[in-house]
């Protein structure tokens, strides 16, 4: 009788580590493409926006934007660096945007609620501005912060999974 076969160990894929500069470059690029929008349409497309946020559609627009691309950028990173997708990672682009746009949408609304009950001068004008400042720091924090925040805890579970058992 022979000795059984040692089983083949398999090398697992090593974990995609996350970048900052990964995501910097998706934002340096967002902010140019919302610069170019605002030079090139500058009457349209404030006005696109505030119609949006009007009609209530522009957090969800902000949460889907933010989410396409928080999934599009780490599925390339993993890609990249041939590693696998962690659940803790999927958790956090998966949750992380849609908190932010949400949580930003209230804030907005403060805002705005704030600055209609001052007595200023072209008021129309000032809330325009809110919505689009808003709009555009909304979307670069939901596409940064899940990827800051995934990057601060890389260090944590490499800890964890380094301690023997």
């Amino acid at each position: 009788m022979s000795a059984p076969a040692p089983a083949r160990a398999e090398s697992p894929r090593p974990t995609a580590i996350v970048r900052i500069a990964d995501a910097g470059l998706i934002v340096a690029c967002l902010s140019l493409a919302f610069g170019l929008l605002l030079v090139f349409f500058p009457v349209s497309f404030p006005r696109i926006l505030l119609h949006s946020w009007q009609t209530g559609h522009l957090t969800m627009a902000m949460m889907v934007i933010t989410l396409a691309v928080d999934a599009s950028l780490y599925l390339r990173v993993t890609y990249r660096w041939s590693g696998r997708p962690t659940a803790l990672a999927a958790a956090c682009l998966g949750a992380m945007p849609i908190l932010v746009a949400v949580g930003l949408s209230f804030l907005l609304q403060i805002v705005v609620s704030e600055t209609v009950s001052t007595d200023m001068p072209n008021l129309q004008a000032r809330v325009n501005e809110e919505i689009l400042a808003h709009t555009y720091l909304g979307l670069v924090s939901g596409v940064f912060l899940p990827f800051l925040v995934i990057r601060l805890l890389q260090p944590l579970k490499a800890a964890r999974s380094s301690r023997p058992a």
